[in-house]
């Protein structure tokens, strides 16, 4: 979720600081990257004026559901591939690297927010031991996807998730995550995504907001080969 961009620096810096989040990961802005060791994965970001590190309730939802279901997808087989839909810092992306995805590919129409997301892979490749060539940032909308992912997480607004639930049901290959949900509007989003075929396996609410985890019941085969544009 983004912050207002009028804030002054002072402000956004003086009330960010880290936070741990689900069973493995700490979220660090990078003005206290290396202030306090942990065992956890630290994924760093430098969110500047216009974003958060990724502590807010959606985002951490997000994350919750991306840990637990890679954990699963790992078990089970080789490292699912994941798209991220509104990408903002990256922080999704690149935690779900750090936790076993493949080709991960983060997509946001905010040209800053692309930059932002490049900067904060390159931040975070060598201690975390990403492999930037399996993620790409661009800049665009679902729309301009042409394959299925394993995993696909959009943490958007409902009006907006609303707006494209037939491009993002069209490139889940298996599990879709939603947040960013307004609380009120969560059963209409989750209803419409269950028309389009998806099946809620997964739904948690948090300080007036929603997030959910589908299934697509057509269990798409991830056309690896086909290029992403």
């Amino acid at each position: 979720m983004r912050r207002n961009k009028k804030r002054s620096s002072a402000p956004w810096v003086g009330n960010i600081r880290s936070v741990d989040v689900g069973e493995r990961l700490r979220l660090v802005p990078i003005w206290e990257r290396g202030v306090e060791k942990s065992n956890r994965l630290e994924i760093v970001i430098d969110p500047g004026p216009a974003f958060g590190i990724g502590d807010h309730p959606t985002t951490i939802m997000a994350l919750e559901f991306l840990e637990r279901e890679i954990k699963i997808f790992r078990e089970k087989g080789p490292p699912p591939a994941m798209l991220d839909v509104g990408t903002g810092t990256g922080v999704l992306s690149i935690a779900g690297m750090a936790m076993g995805t493949g080709f991960t590919v983060g997509l946001d129409i905010d040209p800053s927010a692309v930059f932002t997301a490049r900067r904060n892979l390159q931040i975070n490749a060598l201690t975390l031991s990403v492999d930037p060539g399996l993620a790409a940032f661009f800049i665009g909308g679902v729309q301009s996807v042409g394959r299925t992912f394993e995993i696909v997480a959009a943490n958007l607004a409902a009006p907006t998730l609303l707006r494209i639930k037939d491009d993002l049901i069209a490139c889940t290959g298996s599990l879709l995550i939603l947040s960013g949900i307004a609380e009120v509007m969560a059963d209409e989003v989750i209803g419409n995504y269950g028309s389009g075929g998806l099946k809620l396996i997964r739904r948690e609410q948090r300080e007036g907001w929603a997030a959910a985890v589908l299934y697509q019941c057509a269990c798409k085969a991830v056309r690896s080969g086909e290029p992403f544009l």
